[in-house]
């Protein structure tokens, strides 16, 4: 919309768009139409430039979120696993400590077995020293005999078992301390995502700041030429309005899982 309004001087006036669609007035001399129509550029000027930058912000944003977001699913990924292999190491433990256990009855069922022993060696040479011929001294020595090759067989048998079982339990420690071994370099990596998000949200909050302040620049740049150029000619008045700022972007927090 054009309106003229006659006062003194004659008075052209001139259409000027902003970039949210609204029309302003901006009245002139028309000696003063070169500096007006460079006034005009100045402003379509910063205009498209604050387009500009809201273009690049929106695209810098879009990309911080996709990179943000494959972060999180890396970090709730590595705390799955993490879980998983933390349960195993648990169930590992527990086996451990069962093993443990019996070894420690193993080993005291042997230790009696040897002392049993000891005793039947020690009857057996008391026998022979007295020398006895009577049967039942002979049959009494045959059976002690034959007890002592049965514990004699039973120690031999438990030493098996309990190799085996120290054999088991070394392999069982070993794949313990694998198991930490991974979980701390789970650890490693889920704190080396958590370290890239705050680095994000960090420039995220950087990226916002210089949005606003560019913004801020640009306007106050516009409305400082134009208040000058109204005060010095006193030809007329001149009003721009300030082009809407962009609403603030949200700024994405990460929770933790």
């Amino acid at each position: 919309m054009v309106s003229g309004h006659s006062s003194g001087h004659s008075l052209a006036s001139e259409l000027v768009e902003s970039h949210d669609g609204h029309e302003e007035i901006i009245k002139v001399d028309p000696s003063m139409s070169e500096d007006v129509e460079s006034l005009k550029k100045t402003v379509q000027g910063l205009l498209a430039k604050l387009r500009e930058a809201e273009q690049r912000h929106q695209s810098d944003r879009v990309a911080f979120e996709v990179t943000l977001s494959r972060y999180q699913r890396e970090a709730e990924q590595s705390n799955v696993a993490l879980q998983r292999e933390e349960d195993r190491v648990e169930q590992k433990a527990a086996e451990i400590g069962e093993l443990q256990s019996r070894l420690l009855g193993m080993e005291a069922e042997h230790q009696a077995l040897l002392v049993k022993v000891r005793e039947g060696d020690m009857a057996l040479e008391e026998l022979r020293i007295k020398n006895a011929d009577c049967q039942a001294e002979r049959e009494k020595s045959a059976s002690l005999e034959k007890e002592v090759a049965g514990f004699r067989e039973k120690i031999h048998h438990l030493d098996d078992m309990l190799k085996s079982q120290q054999r088991k339990v070394r392999q069982m420690i070993e794949q313990l301390q694998n198991s930490k071994a991974v979980i701390q370099s789970k650890d490693a990596t889920i704190q080396e995502l958590k370290e890239k998000i705050a680095y994000l949200e960090a420039e995220n909050l950087e990226m916002h700041d210089r949005m606003e302040h560019l913004i801020e620049k640009q306007v106050s740049h516009g409305n400082f030429s134009t208040q000058t150029r109204a005060k010095t000619e006193n030809l007329g008045s001149v009003r721009i309005s300030k082009p809407p700022s962009p609403k603030p972007l949200p700024l994405i927090r990460v929770v933790e899982t």
